[in-house]
């Protein structure tokens, strides 16, 4: 067993522009059809982003973004979802905004 994690930051405002730069054709990259409906503000999906880049980062491999959901339990708190995870006994996402940045920290155990 070992422990994996990823961290990402990202400046809303550069995030913004880069949606704008990359219209509908970033987004539907990205993000899933739930995540763009159930997450309509910019910060949120800002969130999402940095989340599934420290996911990204902590599986170490170059992936399909749609291949990882971000989700939300019925408390708010942000959970992950993917067909990647089959070698993870487990893991955690958290998510945090402060002013004009976001982070998000993916950690996981291992089975190997």
């Amino acid at each position: 067993m070992g422990i994996i994690t990823g961290i990402d930051l990202v400046k809303i405002k550069e995030f913004e522009r880069n949606l704008k730069l990359g219209k509908d054709g970033f987004k539907k990259r990205v993000f899933t059809y739930s995540e763009i409906k159930q997450n309509p503000r910019t910060e949120s999906l800002a969130g999402i982003f940095a989340a599934k880049e420290a996911t990204i980062k902590a599986i170490d491999k170059k992936v399909d973004w749609k291949k990882i959901e971000v989700k939300k339990k019925t408390s708010g708190k942000p959970t992950i979802e993917s067909s990647l995870f089959i070698n993870l006994a487990s893991w955690d996402i958290s998510i945090s905004h402060n002013g004009n940045y976001v982070t998000a920290i993916f950690t996981a155990i291992t089975n190997d």
